[in-house]
């Protein structure tokens, strides 16, 4: 054995290592945040978006996340006129406040609403405006609530 190697029982023993303690467990309750208190006062810009379950999730179910996530942003952009919730909206914008969802998903989606009755596209005013529709929430189990005007 040449001089500069040391077999295992030349080394000396390394210290001894402790093992990680586990921590106690509590003996009173855990704390829990305390709970929301629930506002219904809407300030102007605001709209409350509820889904209201298990209705909502028949919906969910039906057309499926994207198109759920379309329909919030287009409640969230409607504004009440004649009692009726419409919004403007165009696919590029739509897909645009998503982030997650191209143009023409987008699009796809918006037609799947209109063929499950939930928009209704309005007659459009002129060349450059984007697509108005009205949004029906019979059935889908989502409700909104806007501020009092």
């Amino acid at each position: 054995m040449a001089a500069d190697q040391l077999s295992f029982l030349d080394l000396e023993p390394e210290a001894p290592v402790r093992k990680p303690t586990r921590p106690r467990a509590r003996r009173s309750a855990p704390a829990r945040p305390p709970a929301p208190t629930r506002s219904t006062e809407l300030t102007a810009g605001e709209v409350l978006i509820e889904h209201r379950y298990p209705s909502a999730l028949e919906f969910l179910r039906e057309h499926g996340p994207d198109a759920v996530a379309v329909l919030s942003i287009l409640i969230a952009d409607a504004d009440l006129v004649d009692g009726r919730l419409v919004a403007a909206a165009s696919t590029r914008g739509v897909a645009e406040r998503l982030g997650f969802m191209s143009k023409d998903s987008a699009h796809r989606r918006l037609r799947q609403l209109c063929r499950a009755g939930v928009l209704e596209a309005l007659p459009s005013t002129g060349a450059m405006d984007p697509p108005t529709y009205v949004v029906h929430l019979d059935g889908t189990g989502i409700t909104v609530t806007h501020p009092a005007r």
